[in-house]
């Protein structure tokens, strides 16, 4: 294995695609900031709601029930990860104190 290939390894998006499917991941990487991303995301999902809903009543109404649905899975997915890094961290501890 190159030393890129462990560098690759080492980036969050990449351990988590290693973990989740098992394996190495075709998938490249975004070199933007989570701030970046967000808002670009943000961007599409408004353009597609103005394109696809001119009434802006109408936009509002159905955006509602999108962003309700992304936020409950944002809350749910921090709280995951927050109980599966206490763990780790957990884990790491005890793992320390048995090396000392």
């Amino acid at each position: 294995m190159k030393f890129e290939d462990y560098l690759q390894r080492a980036e969050l998006i990449s351990l988590q695609n290693f973990l989740r499917n098992g394996g190495e991941t075709c998938e490249k990487t975004s070199q933007k900031t989570y701030s970046q991303q967000l808002s670009e995301a943000r961007s599409k999902a408004n353009a597609f709601f103005r394109q696809n809903f001119p009434d802006i009543e109408e936009q509002d109404r159905i955006s509602e029930y999108f962003y309700e649905q992304a936020s409950v899975y944002e809350e749910v997915f921090f709280e995951i990860g927050l109980i599966v890094g206490a763990k780790i961290g957990f884990q790491l501890k005890g793992k320390f104190e048995e090396l000392t």
